[in-house]
């Protein structure tokens, strides 16, 4: 499977697209206004990605904690909710951003999202809402990000990383 970018036209006008992976912590919202920055007053797209993880789901029905169909429609309309919120708290709720949601494993469909939209680059946070022992021993979604992808990533630490 070849790995290509779409074409741009010299004359088009959407500029640069930046896909800002969101898993709602506090890394990410600040991975969202770093890519706000990047944009400036520049003409651009940011593509905000929030992916619903599968190994959740799976964790969730094994659990008892609903039918599939009920758990999957339960976190896409909170993530929605919560998305457009977000999207609002940061004044971001214009043309030029679009809200993607969507089931799977995260590292993987931020690669397949970014491949997808003919991002330019990648804006996450170093770290995410997980913090358990499956992460430190085998890496977290940005290292995965990072090993994986063809295109420019921004990882983003927490302000209090930044001294």
């Amino acid at each position: 499977m070849e790995n290509k970018r779409p074409e741009k036209k010299q004359t088009d006008p959407i500029g640069i697209t930046v896909l800002v992976a969101v898993d709602f912590s506090p890394c990410s919202v600040i991975a969202l206004r770093r890519a706000r920055t990047i944009l400036g007053q520049k003409p651009g797209r940011i593509l905000v990605l929030h992916v619903i993880d599968h190994d959740f789901i799976v964790r969730c029905i094994h659990n008892r904690l609903g039918t599939e169909g009920h758990i999957k429609k339960t976190l896409y309309l909170r993530a929605k909710a919560k998305l457009k919120d977000l999207l609002l708290e940061e004044g971001l709720g214009g043309h030029s951003t679009e809200e993607l949601i969507c089931e799977g494993t995260p590292f993987i469909e931020i690669n397949k999202r970014a491949v997808e939209s003919g991002a330019d680059m990648v804006v996450m946070g170093n770290r995410g809402n997980t913090g358990d022992m499956e992460t430190i021993f085998f890496g977290s979604t940005a290292e995965r990000v990072l090993r994986f992808m063809k295109r420019p990533v921004l990882c983003v630490p927490l302000e209090e990383d930044q001294d």
